[in-house]
């Protein structure tokens, strides 16, 4: 998936030139991230942003998680799957350089399968729903020749996951211009600890953003 990606990108970035002037918070983004999670080992999304006026702008996500694993006896499988929606405000630091601050909403599908190793066939397990609050603030930086950085903290509270997680996340894009940008990404996921798994993960990833 990650080659496709970069092949297509490839192809549209051809004989394209630079243009981007300062940021752009209307756009539609598409990425594949892979994670160490121990449940989660691919994750594809798609975020929308769209300005509405004074540095507010709407913001969106849907994303699907898939990964695969063994316990002693038994092989497994899961699927998350979600969206997360809210409000986003920009205030202009400099002419290069912005603060940003989100308040979200996430409501996600879980679901499980397993497998025993002495049985034939699969049984998954009762559909699990939550939901969780996202409150983030960071930093992002243009540069002369058209490279975003943007450094962000996100922190999950209430809802019916009780979550008290945190993220740092670093995502660097090259504009091509005003259209179209290529990014990377990594994002740390630090949580309390369940009772028999290890809950902080790490995240790399990479995107093709399209603005308008």
């Amino acid at each position: 998936m990650i080659k496709k990606l970069i092949t297509v990108s490839t192809l549209i970035l051809i004989g394209t030139q630079l243009s981007a002037d300062g940021f752009n918070d209307n756009y539609l983004q598409v990425g594949y991230t892979s994670s160490n999670f121990k449940f989660v080992d691919e994750i594809m999304d798609i975020k929308g942003s769209l300005e509405i006026g004074n540095g507010f702008s709407i913001i969106g996500r849907y994303g699907r998680e898939t990964g695969e694993w063994s316990d002693p006896g038994e092989y497994e499988t899961s699927t998350y799957s979600g969206y997360r929606v809210g409000i986003g405000k920009a205030y202009s630091f400099n002419g290069n350089t912005d603060i940003t601050s989100s308040i979200s909403y996430l409501d996600y599908t879980f679901k499980q399968t397993i497998k025993p190793n002495w049985r034939s066939t699969t049984t998954s397990r009762p559909t699990t729903k939550a939901d969780s609050y996202i409150g983030s603030v960071g930093v992002r930086n243009m540069s002369p020749n058209n490279f975003e950085t943007n450094l962000q903290i996100n922190a999950f509270r209430g809802g019916k996951m009780k979550s008290k997680s945190n993220e740092v996340e670093l995502s660097v894009i090259k504009h091509f211009n005003d259209k179209l940008g290529f990014g990377l990404r990594v994002l740390h996921h630090d949580a309390a600890p369940a009772a028999s798994y290890k809950s902080d993960f790490t995240e790399y990833g990479l995107f093709i953003r399209t603005s308008f």
